[in-house]
């Protein structure tokens, strides 16, 4: 059967398979070999899956990648490669970009790329929601809703980051959203535990910190549907900087911003990546800073080794090395009968 008469997504693809896929190009990484000779790693995806294609110097297509562009959508011929230590590459047999005439054909941009699988709209109103029931010391509450008014077109879709953890658009909405649910059943559990605590745990504090320790984001990364690039800001000052100080700016318009308030937000938003070897300016010396560092990076971890259990496809019960945990390789357990699994709990 011809190539081209086989039109599948590229996460359908198996070992020796040959068939049409549409993909996004991701990455294109010019490199030498130990034999000083070039070649091309590319990296393509569709909302499920990223598979490399190496482009060796006397690959057919080795000159002509030179003009592929990164974020581009391409009609593939490919055929499927399974390495036992790499997982499943690509081989490039054919390739074009995509364009409008190819949506008769199943083409469609928004399949290729990985988005959080809740609607946007909603998400921001459970953090609302909670903005509500927790923050209720009125400059605080001020400045949240302020920043969250001016930021929230770019808020609710770009990336938490460029890889590690919530990399997808809508990554960072999804992220402070499942974090803010977290802080809602430790804020009510250690304000009630540690009850004598004198003054008390700062709820207010804590959920505003969750909401806007990343903040910076919006101006360290550049959104693109593909994956978020760094802007120079970005990559000179940091997101961590950039947010206390978007914070700090907001606040000195606020008449009256209590110092005290201001001054333990600042330092959760500092502290929050909890080490110096992670980034972090300041370690967290607060009760809330703490909070808001642990379940930051709970929040971050459990997303990798989500999205590398569902994503994974090696042939063994392991998962590839996990960058973002050591180099550790995840057990994927024994799946569940088709159909038993719970679609996870609605946003509130």
């Amino acid at each position: 059967m011809a190539i081209g008469s086989v039109v599948i997504r590229l996460s359908d693809l198996v070992d020796a398979q040959e068939a049409v896929c549409y993909a996004a190009l991701v990455k294109k990484h010019k490199g030498m070999t130990a034999r000083n000779q070039p070649f091309i790693r590319c990296m393509f995806r569709d909302r499920r899956v990223q598979y490399e294609s190496m482009l060796w110097h006397d690959h057919r297509f080795f000159e002509a990648a030179a003009g592929w562009t990164e974020g581009q959508a391409y009609r593939l011929e490919v055929r499927g490669k399974h390495d036992l230590r790499y997982g499943m590459q690509i081989e490039i047999l054919g390739i074009r970009p995509a364009t409008d005439d190819d949506e008769a054909d199943g083409y469609d941009f928004f399949d290729l790329v990985e988005s959080s699988r809740y609607e946007p709209k909603t998400l921001m109103q459970a953090i609302r929601n909670r903005i509500d029931r927790f923050i209720t010391q009125p400059h605080l509450r001020e400045l949240v809703l302020r920043i969250l008014d001016e930021h929230e077109k770019l808020f609710t879709k770009i990336q938490a980051a460029q890889a590690m953890h919530h990399s997808y658009t809508a990554g960072l909405l999804e992220h402070v959203w499942s974090m803010s649910r977290v802080a809602e059943s430790l804020i009510q559990h250690y304000s009630s535990y540690y009850s004598d605590l004198n003054p008390p745990l700062d709820k207010g504090v804590v959920m505003a910190a969750v909401i806007l320790h990343d903040i910076g984001k919006l101006r360290e990364l550049q959104y693109n549907p593909v994956e978020a690039r760094y802007t120079k800001e970005g990559r000179l000052i940091g997101h961590i900087l950039i947010g206390r100080d978007m914070v700090r700016d907001v606040a000195r318009t606020i008449d009256g911003f209590p110092e005290e308030t201001l001054l333990l937000l600042e330092h959760a938003i500092l502290a929050h990546h909890g080490r110096h070897e992670y980034g972090a300016p300041v370690l967290p010396q607060t009760a809330e800073a703490l909070l808001v560092n642990f379940i930051d990076e709970l929040d971050a971890k459990m997303n990798i080794v989500a999205r590398q259990r569902m994503q994974s496809n090696t042939l063994d019960e392991f998962t590839d090395k996990v960058y973002g945990l050591d180099n550790r390789r995840i057990y994927k357990g024994i799946p569940d009968e088709p159909g038993s699994v719970d679609a996870g709990p609605p946003p509130a």
